[in-house]
């Protein structure tokens, strides 16, 4: 990147910038938390016995 790509704004507030990526990261972060029956289950399966837990690899296959 050169200093001609830079492009320069102004801003009223102080800002953020994140790509966009992480940006839907963060939002699905919301959404999960916001939902109550959602944490609820999470909270019981990582409550759940090892030994009654499926490893990922088990159940979508080694990668």
């Amino acid at each position: 990147m050169t200093t001609t790509d830079i492009k320069t704004i102004e801003i009223q507030k102080p800002s953020v910038i994140i790509p966009k990526e992480e940006y839907e990261g963060l939002l699905e972060t919301l959404e999960i938390l916001s939902d109550n029956n959602l944490l609820k289950d999470i909270s019981e399966a990582l409550s759940e016995k090892k030994e009654y837990r499926i490893d990922h690899k088990d159940l979508f296959g080694k990668k």
